[in-house]
């Protein structure tokens, strides 16, 4: 599994922060899905993502930012085989949780986890992205089902009264003497309605558990619909077509892939709606993160937490400061740290090299990456990364101590206190105090201030606002001042509420750090036979539409679809003069169809044939969309992750719709 260098890194995804704690939790959940994969495709076993894992993989890309379970399904069958193999095929460590082999576990569902308690060990450690919680992925059995309001309501009846006896007997009584004779009797005589008798020695609580197994699982094959059972008797959804499971489709899931159900747009349509790309941050915290119980045990048993944490001290506010230099012209220093984040800094620079007397430096500083136990790992220097027409000094070649800059801006606010990256040592703010009477942190991101009192976004700000950086600077500027009145709430939780005052004049709304996000690609990143589509007869450029087709909805809908497809390829080609299209193609649509729908892959080529040979304009079909999505001034297509990249940078998105 390779992982970007970069990925453990906080970032915002659609206005939310995601901290590198649960970067590094993400990267060790998709570890263990790994495993799982390997002994599906070695035992020719399909799983499938499933709920906001399926939702993320679709509308994100990956995980939805503000949640961390991993949960895919499989069809009985399958998963009953994956229960009997996989015991033996996971990892040394890894532990396969289910009521088969587990008299304690309660839930109609099974798990495989990394571990089964918190790890410092080394070992454990490397091969779990230095996240030393136990994280896991959610199977869920997928039964066959069929409507039958007679034999429904049967069905239903059993599994809530086997629940309901399993609800009253304890996990260690393996004899049916030890049950109330009421409870007792009633067990006995409905496993005997059953055909089902009950094993001496054995928990009976975990083979009552069996037996609702068994009954969940009453209909076979020739049944026309999928449901998880237990959703349906007790919500009465999650019922599907069996179609949308008859294949799978890889996906892009962060920096792996995915197996998703073929028809993953109706599944999802069926569960959350139309607007299912919509995002939407609802919802409590439940049990997220869900690694924070073991967070919590960790610093009771150690005294302190894994990961290092800033805490306050009230002398952080009367610390010596050097005077301000005597000279003539004013020196103002802004150290970045990563040329990407720059443009956060950018509008702040312009404005001060207009001020009068005063030199301007852009001075980018050294970091690294942290690796096991915290540890440093190479260091990286960006300085030739940003902008041609941004001047640069490089570190060494300033005397921070000698000069004492009157100001200093700094960009990164953790010093060691993060658990990806780290600047170097030299440039931590209790360093940077000593060399200049101004301290500024403008932060390298920005989110979404809409809700703020959502309580997961509240959560996640005590890593980004409990920070050195922004305890110890003079100024902090903030995007506004519903993101101010959050800093100011969440500082008086960390320092007191006697310290408001301190925060309110300190914190200052500078709206004009916000940048404008606009996509881009350099003229010789673009391929050579692209030019002729995307010029028109004066050599001007013409407006570009990036057409998206998923497999999903050529499955689902066949002929339906390919009616539609041509009559807007059709269209496209009408209005040729004035635009270009782009149509990309879902990467995994020829394995999917050439191999397992070969006739609707007949179809699709003959579609694709009259494409080409009438120079209709632009096919990609590379799972690395970047390009296309970059050229685009619009989206038009179906739903998948990447008509996200347009919402985000506010370009037009319309779905296509093959019943109109």
């Amino acid at each position: 599994m390779i992982i970007p260098k970069d990925y453990y890194e906080a970032e915002v995804r659609d206005g939310y922060y995601v901290p590198s704690e649960m970067k590094r939790c993400w990267a060790a959940t998709i570890g263990v899905l790994e495993e799982v994969d390997k002994i599906c495709r070695r035992h020719n076993l399909k799983y499938f993502a499933e709920y906001g894992t399926l939702l993320g993989a679709v509308r994100h890309g990956g995980f939805i930012p503000w949640d961390d379970d991993f949960d895919i399904s499989m069809k009985r069958e399958d998963y009953m085989v994956f229960l009997k193999v996989a015991r033996d095929e996971l990892p040394r460590g890894y532990q396969l949780l289910s009521v088969y082999n587990n008299s304690e576990y309660d839930n109609f569902l099974s798990r495989v986890v990394n571990s089964n308690m918190i790890s410092l060990e080394q070992d454990f450690l490397e091969a779990n992205h230095n996240f030393p919680f136990a994280v896991g992925v959610d199977i869920f059995p997928l039964d066959y089902f069929e409507y039958n309001d007679e034999e429904n309501a049967t069905l239903k009846e059993m599994v809530t009264s086997v629940q309901s006896l399993i609800n009253l007997i304890t996990s260690d009584v393996t004899d049916i003497s030890e049950i109330d004779e009421v409870v007792g009797g009633t067990i006995v005589r409905f496993c005997d309605m059953c055909g089902v008798s009950l094993e001496s020695g054995k928990p009976i609580r975990q083979q009552l558990y069996i037996l609702n197994e068994r009954i969940c699982s009453t209909y076979d094959s020739s049944s026309p619909y999928l449901s998880n059972i237990y959703f349906w008797v007790n919500n009465g959804n999650q019922v599907y077509r069996k179609e949308i499971f008859e294949n799978t489709v890889r996906i892009p899931f962060e920096f792996s892939e995915i197996c998703a159900p073929i028809g993953y747009d109706e599944k999802l349509l069926n569960a959350y709606g139309s607007n299912y790309m919509t995002p939407y941050k609802g919802g409590g915290m439940h049990d997220y993160p869900l690694y924070e119980k073991q967070k919590k045990l960790l610093f009771e048993a150690n005294g302190k937490s894994f990961y290092k944490v800033y805490e306050w001290n009230k002398d952080e506010l009367n610390r010596v400061r050097p005077s301000e230099p005597v000279r003539e012209r004013r020196e103002v220093v802004f150290l970045p740290f990563r040329a990407k984040y720059w443009k956060y800094m950018e509008e702040e620079w312009l404005r001060t090299t207009n001020e009068e007397n005063t030199d301007v430096y852009v001075i980018p500083i050294p970091y690294y990456e942290k690796i096991t136990y915290g540890l440093n790992g190479d260091i990286h220097y960006e300085a030739d990364r940003f902008p041609d027409y941004v001047e640069i000094t490089p570190f060494d070649r300033y005397d921070f101590d000698s000069r004492i800059p009157d100001r200093l801006v700094i960009q990164n606010p953790y010093d060691e206190y993060d658990c990806a990256i780290t600047v170097h040592p030299r440039f931590y703010t209790e360093a940077l105090l000593r060399a200049t009477p101004e301290l500024v942190y403008i932060p390298y991101f920005t989110i979404d201030d809409g809700n703020l009192d959502d309580e997961k976004t509240r959560y996640t700000a005590d890593f980004f606002v409990k920070t050195p950086g922004v305890v110890r600077s003079d100024r902090v500027y903030l995007q506004s001042a519903a993101i101010k009145d959050l800093y100011i709430d969440k500082l008086c939780e960390f320092a007191g509420e006697e310290t408001r005052s301190i925060w309110e004049e300190k914190l200052e709304v500078r709206d004009y750090i916000k940048p404008v996000f606009s996509e881009g690609i350099k003229e010789e990143d673009i391929p050579e036979g692209w030019w002729k589509y995307l010029l028109d007869d004066n050599n001007e450029g013409k407006k570009v539409i990036l057409f998206h087709t998923n497999v999903s909805d050529i499955v689902m809908l066949k002929d339906k679809y390919f009616d539609k497809l041509k009559k807007v390829l059709d269209l496209f080609y009408q209005q040729s003069e004035l635009i270009t299209i782009i149509w990309h193609a879902h990467s995994d649509t020829q394995a999917v169809l050439e191999v397992k729908y070969p006739d609707l892959w007949k179809r699709y080529m003959e579609i694709l044939d009259n494409f080409f040979n009438k120079d209709y304009g632009i096919y990609d079909d590379r799972a690395d969309y970047s390009r296309s999505v970059a050229i685009a001034d619009a989206y038009y297509g179906d739903r998948d992750a990447i008509m996200h990249d347009f919402v985000q940078t506010g370009r037009p998105v319309m779905i296509m719709n093959a019943d109109i």
